[in-house]
This record gives C-alpha cells, structure tokens and sequence, in this order.
C-alpha cells in the first residue's frame, strides 16, 4: 500500500491500494508551487492540469497569467454557464463547437474552438499503453462543494463491482480528491478494495498522475459519465458503464436549482440525445473501441478543430496585454499573500 508519494511508486501502487495517509496527501497541494508558477487569472484555464497543458501545448510561459476563461473537464451538454459569460475576460477556450458557436453569437465572447489541451500532452508523454495490464479501475462516482451522489443501496453496488467477470478482476476504485477531505475513503475501507487517487485537481501534477496510475489497468468503469470517460478512452482504455446509477442532488447551486439534477438544466434536447447515444454505447463491457465509439469521444474532446497552435498563443497574447491592469493586480495580490505569509512565518 502506497505509503510514499512519487511517479514511481504510483505506478507501483496503483493495483495495492494507498493508505489513508497518502490518500489525505494527494489531495492538497504539498506546496504552493504544486499549483503553477503563475497567478491564476482564471479557475477554469488553470485547474484540472488545463493551464499546464495549455502552456506546454502552445508554448506560452510558465509565469505568465492566462487571461481567458475555458470549459471546467469534458461534457456533453452545451450550456453556457454564468461564470462563463460574465467573466471579465473577453477571450473564451473551448472544446465544445457548439457552446463554442454560443458563446460568440449569444453573447459576444472571443470563443475559439480548440482541441483539449490534455490530448495533445498525453500523446507527447504518454503516447502508448503497457501491453501487461490488468483490472479495472473504477471511477466512483464523486460529489463537489454542491452536488452530492447517492446510491439506493452503497453495498448493493460494491457488490456488484466485486461480482464482475473474472476478465474484469481485480477492481481497484479511484476517488476524488473532494471525497476524500469528506472521509469517503475511511468508509468504503470496509469493503476490502485497493483505494487510489489522482490527488487535488489544484496541482499541476493532476494530469501526470492521472495517466500514470490509470495507463496500469485493462478496463476501467463508474456508474456516470464524467471527464475521465473521455480522457480514458482517448488514451486507448475501454470504458463501460457498470453499476447501480446514484442520484444527484444539489444544494447551494447559483446556476442550477436545488433538488433532484435535471439533464435539462445543463443541455437542449439536442444534447440530451447524444448523451443518451453515448450512454447506450457505453452500456456493456468490451474488450476493444469501436470506431464509433472514437469518434464520439473525440468530437466531444475537440479534436476535429483545426485551430492551430500558434493562432491560440497569439490570442492570448492580445489578451494579456488587453487585460495588463488585471494582470498587473493579480501580481501585485499574490505578492501581498507572500509577504504576508513570510511575516506570519
């Protein structure tokens, strides 16, 4: 069981399981650097390793802000969300060609259509599988600071992970790093199932660790859709829906109301219907991807695009100098926080 943290002994411990301790230490960030080097002028163009991934795909600096706004993950539906249009940056990132559309004709926004920056990178530095792997990883399905799962019945679907095929075995689940600072993990431990991590979506390390630890398995599965589906079966991992569906509940939501999560508050009919093709696709477990299945995956992660590297550098570029006051007073803001910091210390 992972005890220590470092690629090394992820990949070896990806199929053992990690201990509660290395579990807690990988989701929060060890140092504040963890986070990038630049100040974050946007959540969504940073989190989720997109920033580092943006910068290493268009060669942007390191310590330079992004100053535009992005999709947050991979999904289906093509609602334009008010973080998104009220950002105070003009310039928006997507991997969505509708919302992209959307965001320039409803509400004006400089949205360019690009290829999402994951794919790129794990081409350049994952760009092939190990041909020993075995198991599934299972992605359970995770909750945020609004949007919390539940199951009819928890022990009724650990079970039927434990009942998979023997092809299938042995199942290892992966958690959020959100579950975990609510000790999900010190509840499923009674199950007797290996326990892993991606760690904070907070660290430039999340898209690293993400691949180094799911490129060990030979399928992988979760009861919901998510942004793994896509990065998963981009990477060549067969991904398949299996398992007792939770029910989603908000609470505390500004964009969608509380209750019940209802399809129609994130996407149009449109959306809803190649979401449910995508699901019937998903359904059973398979041993290959099909072509079909491909070409869904990569619509939904932008890469039909044909925007180019240098046009989307040049863009942020013109942002960065549009927006040089903000710019400037994000610096000037994390300066403070380090000065502070030192005079507490």
């Amino acid at each position: 069981m992972l005890t220590k943290i470092d690629k090394k002994t992820l990949t070896q411990a990806a199929h053992q399981g990690f201990s509660d301790t290395a579990l807690q230490a990988l989701s929060t960030l060890r140092r504040k650097s963890e986070a990038g080097y630049a100040p974050w002028a946007s959540w969504e163009c940073e989190n989720s390793s997109v920033g580092k991934t943006l910068r290493w795909w268009l060669n942007y600096p390191s310590w330079l802000p992004i100053c535009a706004s992005s999709d947050h993950g991979v999904h289906w539906e093509s609602r334009c969300w008010p973080n998104e249009i009220e950002s105070q940056f003009q310039l928006f990132l997507s991997w969505n060609e509708k919302k992209a559309r959307l965001m320039r004709e409803r509400h004006g926004r400089n949205a360019i259509f690009i290829p999402h920056p994951w794919v790129a990178y794990r081409r350049a530095h994952f760009s092939s599988l190990p041909e020993n792997r075995v198991g599934t990883i299972v992605f359970f399905t995770h909750s945020n600071d609004k949007t919390t799962p539940v199951f009819e019945s928890l022990d009724r679907y650990m079970d039927q992970l434990s009942a998979l095929p023997a092809e299938f075995q042995p199942i290892v689940i992966c958690l959020s790093f959100h579950d975990i600072k609510k000790d999900l993990h010190k509840k499923l431990r009674k199950y007797r199932l290996p326990l892993i991590t991606a760690g904070t979506t907070n660290s430039t390390n999340f898209v690293d660790r993400f691949y180094t630890i799911t490129r060990t398995f030979k399928y992988a599965c979760s009861p919901t859709i998510g942004s793994h589906t896509f990065y998963l079966i981009e990477s060549g991992i067969p991904f398949f829906l299996y398992g007792q569906r939770p029910t989603y509940f908000i609470r505390g939501s500004e964009a969608v109301k509380d209750g019940e999560q209802n399809l129609r508050d994130y996407g149009d009919d449109e959306d809803i219907e190649k979401f449910n093709h995508l699901r019937r696709m998903l359904s059973e477990p398979y041993a290959q991807i099909s072509k079909e299945i491909s070409k869904t995956i990569e619509s939904y992660l932008g890469i039909q695009s044909k925007t180019r590297d240098f046009e989307v550098r040049n863009e942020l570029w013109k942002s960065l100098l549009a927006n040089k006051q903000a710019a400037t007073t994000i610096y000037c803001q994390q300066a403070a926080k380090i000065v502070r910091r030192a005079l507490d210390f």
